[in-house]
């Protein structure tokens, strides 16, 4: 079981420790070890190199052991030339080769940075070329000597050197430096390189000390990397050996969605034979990459395999960023995967809604043939950034239906940017008064001057003094109230998240930034186009969709989470996201909402092309966009009110009646409006002519799991599952009284 040690970038030379460490997973606690970050079930252990095959005999011999592995030492050592000192982006031959110039102008402007984690020997983040683009941890109060952010780790303002346990990234050995320049180096300013992606956020995940590091401190550097948000981990190193405890923790970025873009290595060797790892893990989400030159021909150095390398990419002379605010070339598969970590990025900047085996999907499959590359890799080509990027276009324009979002609610909506407060927010105003004792604070919303009491806000406290905690939550008056708080002030976050939606996918969630002070009454005013309120406004939507599905239907059908990127760059939901540029409209949220409870419960299936309210369009259009603005309004109103309106996308429309569905352009099926007609009249309970009422939750039951395709079929399967086929029959004439009942 032992495992053959790893193999860092381009030469290597084994050294020998007198310390040996082993890697334990066990179902109970192994007396003397550490708890392995990130991998429950794993620990490590130290010993002496001659008590190390004793230990090991003797932890297989224990039932409760059920794998031991010889934690590797990995080294890096990769060519390099002499530093330039005054580089142009011209001399940067890799980026004409993959087409990235005309790729960079497939991103539309405005969109959010993509966090790369570079797991390697650290970043020179002083550089004037990476300055600009190194995380910052926005949980962490820099260098405060506390742990902010809550993650077990100090400061870790800039990432984490999990070889020296502390926040000091800064490398030691030039790799980490170039391969984040390449990824990402800053463009357009004047000096040094630019980086493939024009905008990215570099991690540093340092576990290396002059290029060597044990393979658990990489492991924990991959649990933290996919804990920190990241969509990217380049892991320019490797091994020879199988780690099962590398495999799991691989596995476990996989199931966060997170691309793993790994070198295939510099030992002009077939990993068919001579399986390298991580490169070698067949999974979705791993990229192995070999290193090719100018003319796309496969270098000596690199190793290759027909059934485990999927591509070749630039590695041979790659000008980037070194330390001490240098510039060189280095050579190797490291630099490889870079390019490769910095087109996946490129894609998810023009589709953020990519997913790990997307991105792989799409790379893989527009690479430029090469000969070379022929019965050596996976697809036989070298990856093509420009190919890519139009790829990630064609998809984007699939999976969106609104080509523009101004025909969601009659104007162009904002394009909101983040405050430099990152993931935290604050009321836009507060309202204080006397008050003889305790704690008093009061939640409002405040739309077109009319005050709404914001139920549910929930945190807590903790008296540094004693440890004592207490809990609050507002009531349905907004209210909070503490009677026996004596403490002067209290500074509060409010984690606005659900259990079942995210406010920010793969990052904190927003959370309020709360100053209370005891003996003082409160109002917390928050208005309704300000960053702050219409995060509020979103998270009261997620709320009341939440309750309303779990009295309504349960949540047993729901597979994942659904994420909610705001401030995004359009309207519309896609893979398991909805993406929102304004969150002041809870139509608007509850629409692209409706989106993606009608996709994960399959109730059919997604239309296609632009979309225009109130023209005629496929059945399967008709019937996502006629589901999605119906569950809108079903979200919000009473059902039994016996005038319900429904303001649909709130400034295009005047408050109409569902029975009074105007003449328009198209009077059949495939018009969203006549379809939310014919969903909200079966399930309405007011007296409007019609002859039937079923519930919401009946509705949902008998077309969960159906993949209709148009509004036919879905009336077709709710006959099959019992619905009276004459109220059916006069709902849908009611609807559709100029097309022939089906």
């Amino acid at each position: 079981m032992s495992k053959i040690p790893f193999l860092l970038a381009f030469l290597f030379v084994q050294p020998v420790f007198a310390e040996v460490r082993l890697l334990v997973k066990s179902g109970a606690e192994v007396v003397g070890a550490e708890s392995l970050p990130g991998l429950p079930g794993w620990h490590l252990l130290r010993t002496s190199r001659g008590e190390r095959r004793k230990l090991i005999r003797t932890l297989q011999m224990d039932p409760s052991v059920e794998w031991v592995e010889e934690d590797a030492r990995i080294s890096l050592d990769p060519l390099k030339t002499d530093p330039v000192a005054d580089p142009r982006e011209s001399e940067q031959w890799a980026l004409s080769k993959l087409g990235v110039h005309k790729a960079r102008e497939l991103v539309p402007e405005g969109t959010s940075v993509v966090r790369v984690a570079v797991i390697d020997t650290g970043v020179d983040f002083s550089h004037p070329d990476l300055v600009d683009r190194i995380f910052v941890n926005p949980g962490e109060i820099p260098f405060n000597g506390r742990d902010d952010d809550g993650n077990g780790l100090v400061d870790d303002v800039r990432g984490w050197n999990f070889e020296a346990s502390n926040p000091d990234v800064s490398d030691d050995f030039h790799h980490g430096t170039h391969v984040a320049g390449i990824i990402g180096a800053s463009m357009g300013n004047g000096i040094g390189v630019s980086g493939v992606s024009p905008r990215v956020e570099i991690l540093p995940v340092r576990w290396t000390k002059k290029g060597a590091g044990w393979g658990s401190d990489a492991i924990a550097a991959i649990h933290y990397a996919v804990n920190m948000g990241a969509r990217i981990i380049n892991a320019s190193w490797g091994g020879i050996g199988y780690s099962k405890a590398l495999e799991e923790a691989v596995r476990s970025a996989e199931a966060r969605g997170v691309l793993f873009v790994a070198s295939a290595g510099n030992g002009h060797s077939d990993n068919d034979r001579k399986p390298r790892h991580p490169a070698n893990l067949r999974f979705s989400n791993v990229i192995s990459v070999a290193s090719t030159d100018e003319q796309d021909r496969l270098e000596a150095y690199s190793n290759y395999g027909a059934s485990q390398v999927e591509l070749g990419a630039p590695g041979k002379a790659i000008l980037s960023t070194l330390m001490d605010r240098q510039y060189g070339e280095l050579t190797g598969t490291s630099m490889a995967a870079a390019n490769v970590s910095g087109i996946a990025a490129l894609l998810l900047l023009i589709h953020p809604e990519l997913k790990a085996q997307d991105l792989k999907r799409i790379l893989t499959s527009t690479v430029h043939p090469s000969p070379s590359l022929k019965e050596k890799t996976i697809t036989g080509g070298r990856v093509y950034a420009l190919e890519s990027a139009r790829a990630a276009m064609r998809l984007l324009r699939e999976s969106n239906p609104f080509a523009d979002d101004s025909d969601l609610s009659g104007e162009k909506g904002p394009i909101v940017g983040m405050t430099s407060s990152g993931n935290l927010i604050r009321p836009d105003s507060s309202e204080s008064g006397a008050l003889s004792q305790g704690l008093q604070v009061r939640f409002v919303r405040r739309v077109k001057g009319m005050e709404t009491p914001i139920e549910g806000l929930g945190f807590r406290t903790q008296t540094v003094l004693d440890g004592s905690s207490k809990t609050y939550r507002s009531d349905q008056d907004g209210m909070i109230r503490d009677p026996e708080c004596k403490k002067p002030s209290l500074s509060v976050s409010v984690t606005l998240e659900t259990p079942r939606f995210l406010v920010a996918p793969g990052a904190a969630p927003y959370e309020l930034l709360l100053n209370l002070k005891c003996g003082v009454a409160q109002t917390m005013v928050f208005e309704e186009e300000s960053e702050a309120g219409q995060a509020i406004a979103i998270w009261q939507t997620l709320v009341r969709a939440e309750r309303r599905l779990s009295d309504s239907v349960g949540l047993s059908f729901w597979k994942r989470q659904i994420g909610m990127i705001w401030p995004g760059k359009g309207d519309y939901y896609s893979g398991d996201v909805v993406n929102l540029t304004r969150g002041h409209y809870w139509d608007v949220v509850a629409h692209e909402l409706g989106h993606a409870i009608y996709d994960q419960a399959g109730i059919g299936a997604f239309g296609g092309g632009q979309h225009y309210i109130d023209q005629c369009y496929s059945g399967a259009l008709a019937l996502s966009e006629g589901w999605a603005s119906f569950f809108s309004a079903w979200l919000n109103l009473d059902l039994s009110d016996p005038d319900a309106k429904f303001e649909y996308m709130v400034k295009r429309r005047a408050p109409i009646r569902f029975e009074n569905v105007p003449a328009d352009v198209c009077g059949k099926s495939t018009n969203e409006w006549r379809v939310i007609g014919f969903f909200w009249d079966l399930v309405d309970t007011h007296d409007d002519g019609e002859s039937t009422s079923e519930a919401f939750s009946r509705l949902w039951k008998d077309l969960f799991r159906t993949r209709s395709g148009s509004p036919a079929l879905a009336r077709e399967r709710l006959r099959v599952s019992g619905w009276d086929s004459r109220q059916l029959r006069e709902i849908w004439n009611l609807n559709f009284p100029d097309e022939q009942d089906p």
